[in-house]
């Protein structure tokens, strides 16, 4: 039976599916660290470890994705792991030892990518052609709105205890829940010639690369930036907080600009646009002194946080059928968890050197710069015509 959502309530839908996966399940565990080993819940060393099982979980959902959605539909899939965000910060309630933490740190990062990879390339699937760019970056305005609740909601919240802390966000948590709790689309059907996989070829495996290079500049910024600008650049902890207000912020318009861009430009240029302004946005502060600049930074960072996800969905939309659209992004979802990990653990020894911490923001906005001048020249690999791009 094929269920019929409108385009709005579709959007609607996805937004809340990254609000949850993302916004919440990834970022607001972040804000909560320092009252959280300040509490004595977690020391430094174990608060390391249990975000490490969200980057482990997040990899595993990216790569059973596609395959449970085909297997189980993707409406139970999306209903299930939504549900399960917010039973992983009710549960985490308990001061329990580490072990507990870390499996529902790992519970929320397999439900995000699912999340992640299941609900906006099928929402995509479904919506008009006249809608479809609009509706794609939309789709990411809940990563920002959950970036904008860990930036200002949890640190007043960790205020009264991490007790309440999570219990707050537990609630938070099933307001997505009641809106993604209604009837789904089914996965796009194959071309009755044949249920083979479209073949990658270079251009694909230019935009995976790209997208891996993009997970290395994503960390600086995410991991660092707060404190970097604290220890190593002499901001106050209420300046700092701003910085990550702005981050919030940028996170949070991120989407409307990126599909303003992609309306006009097509999603290969916006891609490509997105990319070189992100690379400069990590490299600018570590050139030029001043808070502007600073400022500058930390909002663009934020606005391209989920705008490069929109971009590279929106990309890789254009590249390959509908059917498969689901089992290339979580191929390209996959490979970002690749390369944030990677990148995370090989700039933690550099940064806990004073003398270089600003090294990873070279590597990170190189890294962009790189995946930039790839993008640029996909056009370059394509054995046949460009894609058309569509309004």
């Amino acid at each position: 039976m094929t269920t019929t959502v409108s385009p709005t309530r579709l959007i609607l839908m996805g937004a809340a599916t990254t609000l949850a996966g993302i916004g919440l399940g990834r970022f607001a565990y972040a804000a909560q660290l320092p009252g959280l080993i300040e509490a004595g819940w977690l020391s430094a060393r174990d608060a390391g470890f249990v975000g490490a099982t969200n980057l482990l979980g997040y990899l595993v959902g990216a790569v059973l994705a596609s395959r449970l959605a085909r297997r189980l539909g993707p409406g139970p899939v999306i209903k299930l792991s939504t549900l399960l965000i917010a039973v992983s910060f009710l549960a985490s309630m308990w001061q329990g030892q580490v072990w507990w933490f870390s499996l529902w740190r790992f519970v929320a990062g397999v439900t995000g990518a699912l999340l992640m990879v299941v609900a906006p390339s099928l929402i995509a699937s479904q919506l008009p052609e006249s809608k479809r760019k609009r509706g794609t970056a939309w789709i990411f305005t809940g990563v920002g709105t959950g970036v904008l609740i860990s930036a200002t909601l949890v640190p007043l919240l960790m205020q009264q205890g991490p007790e309440l802390t999570w219990l707050g966000l537990g609630l938070i948590a099933l307001l997505p829940v009641a809106l993604v709790w209604r009837p789904w689309p089914g996965l796009p059907q194959a071309p009755q010639q044949g249920q083979q996989q479209a073949r990658v070829g270079l251009v694909m495996a230019a935009i995976y690369l790209a997208y891996l290079l993009d997970a290395v500049g994503f960390v600086p910024h995410t991991v660092f930036w707060v404190d970097y600008l604290e220890r190593q650049r002499g901001f106050s902890t209420w300046a700092a907080a701003i910085q990550w207000g702005l981050v919030a912020l940028g996170a949070i318009s991120g989407p409307f600009l990126v599909g303003a861009i992609a309306r006009h430009a097509g999603w290969h240029r916006t891609l490509f646009t997105a990319l070189a302004l992100k690379g400069t946005a990590v490299l600018l502060p570590m050139l030029v002194p001043g808070t502007l600049v600073v400022s500058l930074s930390s909002f663009t960072v934020g606005a391209l946080i989920p705008g490069m996800v929109a971009t590279t969905m929106g990309r890789i939309g254009e590249l390959v059928p509908a059917h498969v659209h689901a089992t290339a992004w979580g191929r390209a979802t996959a490979l970002f968890a690749v390369g944030q990990a990677a990148a995370a653990y090989l700039m933690a020894p550099i940064y806990a050197s004073a003398e270089h911490s600003s090294l990873i923001f070279i590597i990170g906005g190189s890294a962009l710069l790189c995946a930039a001048t790839l993008t640029l020249a996909t056009p370059l690999f394509a054995r046949h015509k460009p894609v058309t791009e569509v309004s």
